[in-house]
């Protein structure tokens, strides 16, 4: 027997979910594990830190080009933290047999400040469940770097260790984006043995001695009011992205749980709260990838997209119009003024059925910024 069947044995009993793109040296993995596919590994990614915030490990399966494509909500996860294990298994096609490049996967270590694990052939069984307790004990991703000698290799016995299911932690409310960073880097300091360096106390917004929030006549103010009562109503959460939706993470909104980067909020909304709110340039940068993702597999979700034509936190520039590559979807567009906004949201949020897009149009106050409100 290969070491790669008793691999796929450890996967299947560590982990409460797989998610893979398929490539070379990691397809016949893959299809042992019984992997669900994606179009693409960031996806892949954003399902699994889904099911982490849902209590439930994960596992992705991707060859080494595909660590690039996921970069962005793995180093993500490690300033915004995670709650059940969540693990990569990057296959490095070492002799360049199956890919264009010959990438080692293990520098994404530093680049993420994520433990990495490189069994040998004798060790990748218990692998799986030691990156799963060091993802859980370090509230972030594990990587676990395999080659194809390692997966060819005869295993003469396969012995699984005990699966011990730990919790890592989403970072406090109350951190600074630079808080969180701090915070991150603590625990960094903490898995890598660094004794000589000294704990950084994170940045609050008490400390700091105020928080951000929308424009004083933001347009979404009142969607914002409507999600925090709807949402708490309701005993669930909204996942944010990257943008001005990212705002409801602070008060006084707070509704929104986490944020792992760009265009990932509908991935991960859909395995863990199925609610998620997003800028209509993080449904052209990525987001829309994932709608089409969970078009094809029938996932619920709600959507809310915030459609206001402009990059509003990098300068205002011009946004192209999302509506002709939603037509796919159930699709419902409102303006933000609308009075009748309050029943929709509170409809869609109690459905909780099917993949539906509420895009919400507003038009960014001119000349405004965020508001600096005191604490």
């Amino acid at each position: 027997m290969k070491t790669e069947d008793g691999f796929a044995s450890a996967v299947l009993h560590a982990a409460d979910a797989c998610y893979a793109v398929p490539g070379y040296p990691v397809t016949d993995l893959a299809e042992k594990c019984g992997a669900e596919y994606t179009i693409n590994e960031k996806i892949a990614l954003a399902y699994a830190l889904g099911m982490s915030l849902s209590g439930k490990r994960a596992v992705v399966i991707v060859k080494n080009a595909g660590l690039n494509t996921l970069s962005d909500p793995l180093v993500s996860a490690t300033y915004q933290g995670l709650k059940a294990g969540v693990v990569i298994i990057a296959g490095d096609d070492t002799e360049v047999r199956g890919s264009q490049t010959r990438q080692d996967s293990r520098k994404y270590g530093d680049v993420a400040s994520v433990p990495v694990l490189e069994p040998t052939a004798d060790d990748l069984c218990f692998s799986v469940e030691e990156a799963m307790k060091r993802s859980e004990t370090y509230s972030r991703v594990a990587i676990i770097r395999v080659t194809p000698p390692v997966l060819d290799a005869e295993a003469s016995d396969v012995s699984l260790p005990e699966r011990r299911d730990g919790s890592g932690i989403v970072f406090p409310d109350d951190l600074t984006m630079k808080g969180k960073c701090a915070y991150a880097e603590n625990i960094t300091a903490v898995m890598k043995h660094d004794q000589n360096r000294q704990k950084i106390v994170p940045e609050t917004f008490a400390s700091r001695g105020h928080y951000r929030t929308v424009c004083r006549t933001c347009p979404y103010k009142p969607l914002f009011s409507i999600l925090k009562n709807t949402l708490s109503q309701n005993n669930t959460a909204a996942i944010c992205d990257t943008g001005c939706s990212l705002l409801s993470k602070n008060p006084p909104f707070s509704f929104s749980l986490a944020n792992y980067g760009l265009g990932s909020s509908p991935a991960v909304a859909a395995k863990s709260t199925k609610v998620a709110l997003m800028g209509d340039y993080a449904v052209l940068h990525s987001g829309l990838n994932a709608l089409i993702d969970m078009y094809e597999k029938h996932c619920s979700l709600l959507c809310i997209i915030l459609k206001n034509r402009k990059l509003g936190m990098t300068g205002g520039q011009d946004c192209p119009d999302i509506l002709p590559y939603l037509a796919r979807f159930t699709l419902t567009v409102i303006s933000a003024a609308d009075p009748r906004l309050e029943e929709l949201i509170d409809k869609e949020v109690a459905e909780n059925t099917g993949l539906r897009v509420l895009v919400v149009e507003g038009e960014c106050p001119s000349g405004e910024n965020h508001e600096i409100i005191e604490c």
